[in-house]
């Protein structure tokens, strides 16, 4: 629900910031998944740590696919920097070896941007000085990428998300093609393994416990605290009859008939309807779990059959020229 009235408030946003920076022409359809925004910000938190609590500047690679004029982001990786000169210089060689190993797991998934964060506050639309270049560098091996900006810096994202989306545009500056950032807009779009994260990681408190947690853990938590508070107080009455019954505390009648009330109230355990209602379920239970663990290890056989398959591809073909 959360991310849906996000998704509505991005969608109908429309104020004087945005309008007064041009907005793409290009038409694309961009699906933004919650796995990306994840994968930032725990890239941009580690970093912070690491450097004793400040603000660092994040790269790294968006992968998702393209369709047409639809753009759909999935995943990311990290990329490598170094500063010369007081400019960001990106280890390519990193990136290439990156790519190559995501093509190889993630063979649907392409590179079709780059992300940063910002560490200063900025204005919807505004990006950081020197990002244009970074673009520059990131487009001589993704062509025509994105580029999405998380603003990571203090109060940011207490009303919205904290999300921009840019394409490169050239115009004609003073006669002199120029290369320009254009904001798009984007959609939120989520799958039902990614509700359950986000559910989870937004209920997580800055110091990593889980006191606020979601809605089905809170059920789980009650459900057994109240088994095992019943399990206290059986193990009491239990405890108090078996006094009773060796002559320690004197016999209490009244008490005892509520117990035996209490007892008659509860399902008759012996009879062969329950036998078989029981037997019945028990073993539909089991060949759930059965049918389960054969799915699972056949889908594992699958996945390192296609494995294998491509592996050893150039080799069964090499073996059968001859």
């Amino acid at each position: 629900q959360l991310w849906a009235e996000m998704a509505e408030k991005m969608d109908t946003e429309d104020n004087p910031e945005q309008r007064a920076n041009k907005g793409s022409a290009s038409g694309l359809s961009i699906s933004l998944h919650p796995l990306v925004i994840i994968n930032i910000s725990d890239h941009t938190t580690r970093k912070k740590v690491q450097n004793q609590g400040q603000q660092q500047r994040v790269l790294g690679v968006l992968l998702g696919t393209q369709e047409g004029r639809a753009v759909e982001l999935c995943n990311s990786f990290e990329l490598d920097y170094k500063i010369v000169d007081g400019k960001l210089q990106i280890d390519m060689q990193y990136l290439q070896v990156k790519q190559e190993q995501y093509k190889k797991v993630f063979a649907k998934y392409e590179p079709v941007g780059w992300y940063s964060n910002s560490t200063m506050r900025l204005t919807p639309g505004e990006v950081q000085p020197g990002d244009i270049d970074i673009h520059r560098e990131i487009a001589g091996i993704i062509e025509n990428p994105l580029y999405l900006l998380l603003d990571t810096s203090d109060g940011a994202g207490i009303r919205d998300l904290p999300v921009s989306l840019f394409e490169s545009e050239v115009h004609i500056i003073d006669e002199t093609p120029t290369l320009t950032f254009a904001r798009s807009q984007y959609h939120l779009e989520t799958e039902e393994a990614e509700r359950v994260s986000v559910d989870q990681v937004s209920h997580l408190l800055p110091t990593g416990a889980t006191s606020a947690s979601s809605a089905m853990s809170s059920h789980i938590s009650s459900v057994h605290s109240a088994v095992k508070m019943l399990q206290k107080r059986i193990q009491a009455i239990l405890a108090l009859l078996r006094e009773m019954q060796a002559g320690k505390v004197p016999k209490d009648h009244k008490l005892l008939r509520m117990v035996a009330g209490l007892c008659h109230r509860l399902p008759a355990m012996q009879t062969q309807d329950f036998k078989d209602e029981f037997v019945e379920v028990y073993n539909d239970t089991l060949l759930v779990t059965y049918l389960a663990a054969m799915t699972k290890g056949t889908n594992s056989a699958n996945e390192l059959i296609d494995k294998y398959n491509v592996a050893f591809e150039r080799q069964s073909r090499r073996r059968g020229l001859f």
